[in-house]
C-alpha cells in the first residue's frame, strides 16, 4: 500500500509542544483514509513529548472492501532523546514496527544515529519482490517516519513554516521528503472531518533513494512518483500547535484523502500499541 504508507509519514506532521512542561504532553488523533471516494483505512496516533524526549505510537488498519482485498494492519512506535538546546536534533532513535499484509507478518527493529549508519533487522529477512539497493552509508543521519516528521516540523510551532527536506529510513525504504514553500489556505466545514478554518499548507514530494519494489503495479506507477502530497495543518487543540487536519494526493488509482475525525489532548507516557485485530 505505497501511498497509504507515505501517509504514515505525515500523520504526525506538526505534532510539537509550544509549552515547556515537565510532564510530557501531546495528543491522541484519529484519521480516516479515502481512496477514490471510498473509505479504505483508519489511523490512530498518540504522541507525548517533553523538552528532552518524544514518544509516538501509531496503529493503522484497512477497512471495507480494501480490508477484504488487502487485510493490512500496522503498529509502529518511536522513542527519541532530544537535545533541549536544539530540539530538532537527536543522537539516537529507536523505532519498531509490526504489520500484517495479505496474511504475512512483517517486523522491523531500527536504530538511527546522527553520525553513522543505522542498525536494523527485518523479519522475514528475505523479500520475494526485487528492490532497489540501499547502501549502509545512505542511512547515516536519517530518521524513521514518525520521529523524522515530528522533529522536522517542530520548528513550525515557532516560525509558521515548513521544513526544506526530511531524510527518512524506515528499515525497508530510504527516501527524502522534499518540501515546497509554505502557503495559507482555508478548509470549509464538511461531514468528513471535525475541522474547518485556516490552515498552513506544507506540500512535499518523495525523492526515492533505495529499497523500493522494482515491479510496477497499481500502487507503484512511474507516473505517480513525482506527484505531490499536500498536508494541511490547523489549530485543533488549545495549548498545542497546528496539527494535521487533511492530507491529499492525486494518483492514477484515484484521489487519496485523509481526514482528521477525532482529536483529544494526552499526557504521560506513550507505549507501543497492540497490532489491530483482524
Amino acid at each position: 500500500m505505497r501511498p497509504l504508507g507515505y501517509f504514515l509519514i505525515v500523520a504526525n506532521l506538526g505534532l510539537s509542544l509550544s509549552a515547556r512542561a515537565q510532564e510530557p504532553r501531546g495528543a491522541e488523533l484519529e484519521y480516516r483514509v479515502y481512496v477514490g471516494g471510498i473509505a479504505a483505512a483508519r489511523y490512530f496516533l498518540r504522541y507525548t513529548a517533553s523538552d528532552t524526549r518524544t514518544e509516538i505510537a501509531l496503529t493503522a488498519q484497512t477497512e471495507g472492501v480494501t480490508d477484504w482485498i488487502i487485510g493490512w494492519r500496522s503498529s509502529q512506535f518511536a522513542e527519541a532523546d532530544v537535545d533541549p538546546l536544539s530540539p530538532s536534533r537527536v543522537q539516537q532513535v529507536v523505532f519498531r514496527t509490526e504489520g500484517v499484509f495479505r496474511g504475512q507478518v512483517r517486523r522491523v527493529d531500527l536504530r538511527s544515529y546522527a553520525n553513522r549508519p543505522a542498525d536494523w533487522q527485518i523479519s522475514p529477512p528475505e523479500d520475494p519482490e526485487p528492490r532497489t539497493p540501499i547502501l549502509p552509508e545512505q542511512t547515516a543521519g536519517t530518521l524513521d517516519p514518525l520521529t523524522g516528521t515530528f522533529l522536522g516540523l517542530r520548528q513550525q510551532a515557532d516560525t509558521g513554516g515548513c521544513p526544506t527536506q526530511i531524510p527518512v529510513f524506515d528499515g525497508r525504504r530510504r527516501y527524502d521528503a522534499v518540501f515546497a514553500p509554505p502557503r495559507a489556505d482555508e478548509l470549509k466545514p464538511s461531514s468528513y472531518t471535525i475541522f474547518a478554518g485556516p490552515t498552513l499548507v506544507c506540500q512535499f514530494t518523495i525523492k526515492r533513494i533505495g529499497g523500493y519494489v522494482i515491479r510496477e503495479n497499481d500502487w507503484n506507477r512511474a507516473e505517480d512518483r513525482e506527484k505531490p502530497i499536500i498536508l494541511h495543518l490547523g489549530k485543533v487543540l488549545p495549548g498545542l500547535p497546528r496539527l494535521p487536519v487533511r492530507i491529499e494526493s492525486e494518483l492514477t488509482v484515484g484521489s487519496i484523502i485523509v481526514h482528521l475525525v477525532a482529536a483529544r489532548p494526552a499526557s504521560g507516557v506513550t507505549r507501543m500499541a497492540a497490532l489491530p485485530a483482524q
